[in-house]
């Protein structure tokens, strides 16, 4: 009990030092939503390429015609992709395709439909409008080209019949599928989140404890009648406390000024996302002493600590998807503790997942706090 007492009394006075530090509340919270607001103006969204999924239920020359020229005309302005009707759709409503258009049996044959369905995202509004212009465009092109072909639709055959009509490529019915937020700020505002955790881990343990070792104050902690282990205690919960905060705050400002909802704004999502923060945030400042253990000055700890965070923050999916990085690349980087807590942060946010929802990521934190643990029982030292 009087233990207790004494890491609680520990716990309040670091606290306090902690938030009397006007420069550690810049960086820990004004940077990490800086970074969050310019990123998340540059809309990175108008720049990207539309993804388009096609359902063929026609299999004949005009729908392979359809497709051929969508593919040839895009400039690489899209990915086009052919498939069944259920996995596109499934594909679409997961956010991995923008606009899935349906071209229904009898495309393009004498007297048969005239309508292509376009079903678009409005998650992804600038990509949809660009695949539904490319798809515009190629219909009515391979229809002036029939109109052109001298087929004009009635006639006289050489027979002295009536020759068969013109086929008819269709006009566009567009329909808008609703959908959670898939927009790039949508999958930044977790990406932040979860960098910011990190950082406050890391750096903010790493600095703060090889300050007070070249000080001499981590020597007379050990030699004060408290358990050094209680100073520890207050460090540690003092850096969870701000990561939560930290959280809180980034995604009020993703909510407030970007309409990113924590998944279907309930109770639940909010307490996930915590319960997150909270095991991000332990696992990080137990990688920061490990590594205050291994780098014993400032002027070792910087690029000892930038070494270690410097690839995580790149290559962990926080700003960009890692599927645009190099497959080499990816199959790595997919196991970086970054990796894992961004990918649950940012499946609780946008997708609403439940705890067995992300399973792998919390079994990929889970290994990552051992072999972290392990690092700094092994490296930390008093002096």
């Amino acid at each position: 009990m009087a233990g207790m007492r004494i890491s609680l009394s520990l716990t309040v006075a670091s606290l306090k030092m902690y938030f009397r530090n006007r420069q550690a509340i810049f960086f820990a919270l004004f940077v990490p939503m800086l970074v969050m607001v310019i990123f998340g103006l540059l809309n990175f969204d108008q720049f990207s390429n539309a993804e388009i999924g096609i359902v063929d239920h026609a299999k004949n020359e005009s729908s392979g015609a359809v497709i051929s020229s969508l593919i040839a005309r895009n400039d690489g302005l899209a990915t086009v992709e052919v498939g069944s009707e259920a996995f596109e759709m499934a594909r679409l409503e997961d956010g991995e395709i923008d606009a899935l258009f349906i071209l229904p049996d009898g495309f393009g044959e004498p007297g048969g439909p005239v309508t292509v369905s376009a079903i678009t995202d409005e998650r992804s509004p600038q990509r949809a409008a660009l695949a539904m212009t490319l798809m515009g465009q190629v219909l009515g092109i391979l229809e002036r080209g029939t109109l052109q072909s001298g087929n004009p639709g009635t006639g006289t055959g050489a027979a002295g019949g009536v020759a068969d009509p013109a086929p008819h490529f269709g006009t566009l019915i567009q329909t808008t599928l609703d959908g959670d937020d898939r927009s790039y700020t949508a999958f930044l505002v977790p990406g932040i989140v979860a960098l910011s955790i990190m950082q406050l881990g890391i750096f903010g343990v790493v600095f703060a404890l090889v300050q007070l070792r070249q000080q001499g104050v981590l020597r007379r902690l050990k030699a004060a009648p408290i358990n050094p282990a209680h100073f520890l205690f207050a460090q540690i919960t003092t850096r969870l406390a701000v990561s939560v905060l930290q959280t809180l705050v980034l995604l009020l400002v993703g909510l407030v000024l970007f309409d990113v909802a924590v998944g279907n704004n309930d109770l639940a999502s909010w307490m996930l996302v915590i319960v997150l923060a909270i095991l991000g945030g332990a696992l990080f400042v137990t990688m920061g002493l490990a590594i205050s253990g291994v780098a014993r000055t400032e002027e070792v700890a910087a690029p000892v600590t930038n070494l270690v965070s410097m690839p995580m923050m790149f290559l962990s999916g926080v700003f960009f998807p890692l599927d645009a990085l190099p497959g080499v690349v990816t199959s790595v980087t997919q196991f970086l503790p970054l990796t894992y807590l961004a990918d649950a942060i940012r499946a609780v946010v946008t997708d609403g997942a439940g705890v067995t929802d992300i399973g792998t990521e919390l079994a990929g934190l889970a290994a990552w706090a051992v072999i972290v643990f392990a690092a700094a029982a092994r490296f930390f030292r008093w002096e």
